[in-house]
């Protein structure tokens, strides 16, 4: 579990560590790095680690919760009424969602090599729980199975998100995003 310290030097401290472990990921396997690397490549004490940290997961848990709460807020901005573009009706938050990975999906990348997804995906669902109780209160009446409607959505557009960034993000968000309209159409039959 990671600790939560909101101050200056805390902050800095976990930046600084979660930077040295993404940096030897890049090296070698997550399970193969080892705390002291970590501590000595941010040139900071296995005190300042263990002040913030338990172990390397919670560097990886942090930065992920981290980056989730930046994007609900990108979100926020971007479905403002003020900033929603024509032409994104059924899906508001697919277009920022995806444009917000394209720009930097580095976080994502290492939890798949930790092994981690249920990180992600327990990020993305408290995320859509803080989306959801934005929504106007007669809308969420008319859903009475709005937990299934929001676990079938989840699962669908971080399993698409996955590959997305496995594919090496081979098409652009505007391009997913339509894939999430064609989707939501159903399949049709070419005869």
């Amino acid at each position: 579990m990671y600790h939560i310290k909101q101050d200056q030097r805390s902050v800095e401290s976990k930046i600084r560590l979660y930077d040295a472990l993404s940096k030897k990921m890049r090296e070698k396997t997550f399970q193969s790095v080892t705390i002291k690397e970590v501590v000595d490549s941010a040139l900071v004490g296995r005190s300042t680690f263990y002040r913030n940290f338990d172990n390397l997961e919670d560097v990886l848990i942090w930065k992920c919760d981290d980056t989730f709460h930046d994007l609900y807020h990108n979100i926020l901005q971007s479905i403002s009424p003020q900033t929603v573009p024509t032409g994104t009706g059924k899906f508001p938050f697919i277009l920022p969602f995806f444009r917000y990975w394209h720009a930097d999906s580095e976080i994502i990348e290492l939890l798949v090599e930790a092994n981690r997804l249920d990180v992600i995906f327990a990020a993305f669902e408290d995320t859509m729980k803080k989306l959801v109780r934005m929504l106007p209160p007669a809308m969420m009446n008319r859903s009475p199975h709005l937990d299934y409607f929001l676990a079938f959505r989840s699962g669908a557009v971080i399993r698409v998100l996955l590959q997305w960034i496995k594919n090496h993000k081979n098409v652009t968000p505007e391009e997913m995003y339509k894939f999430f309209e064609m989707q939501s159409e159903g399949l049709k039959l070419h005869t």
